[in-house]
């Protein structure tokens, strides 16, 4: 008899705790998978060092229209704060293709940083792009990305 009144008591507070949230947000079990695009997570230049340490996001439901929004956070370091950093955020189709694009552009006060990227629409509710994936990157110059790509070859031991 306890236990069943336990349950329905969290059942209760559960209910509750809903009614304060969004019912638009999506947990994060259905969200698309997030990560540093590898040749892009480091940027160097003119001496500056900046590189992402973490992503992680939050995604929602649009109610009007059945898109599909996801709200990327990242974090990392730069060797010099007051630095202007490049930064994008891409979904992609299952087989690569780019689906849509965002960037912005922010300047750290510290040589730490955090920041909320704006939403980028990866799909619609019910569609094929529904298995998107998101890849966040520095905005890199073609020597910069060849520099990156040339280094992370090297990492993973691969010779050219």
């Amino acid at each position: 008899m306890k236990s069943k009144i336990f349950a329905l008591f969290v059942g209760a507070a559960a209910i509750a705790g809903c009614a304060g949230q969004s019912f638009n947000e999506v947990a994060v079990g259905q969200c698309p998978p997030v990560a540093p695009l590898a040749t892009a997570d480091g940027l160097s230049s003119g001496g500056v060092q900046a590189r992402i340490g973490s992503v992680s996001l939050v995604c929602y439901v649009d109610g009007q229209n059945d898109d599909l929004l996801a709200e990327v956070s990242l974090s990392g370091t730069v060797s010099q704060s007051g630095i202007e950093l490049p930064f994008f955020v891409a979904a992609l189709d299952e087989k690569g293709s780019i689906i849509n694009r965002t960037q912005m552009k922010v300047t750290p006060s510290a040589e730490t940083f955090s920041y909320k990227l704006p939403k980028i629409n990866y799909g619609r509710k019910g569609s094929e792009n529904v298995k998107a994936r998101l890849v966040v990157g520095f905005v890199l110059t073609p020597q910069q990305l060849a520099e990156n790509r040339a280094a992370y070859a090297k990492s993973i031991g691969i010779t050219r």
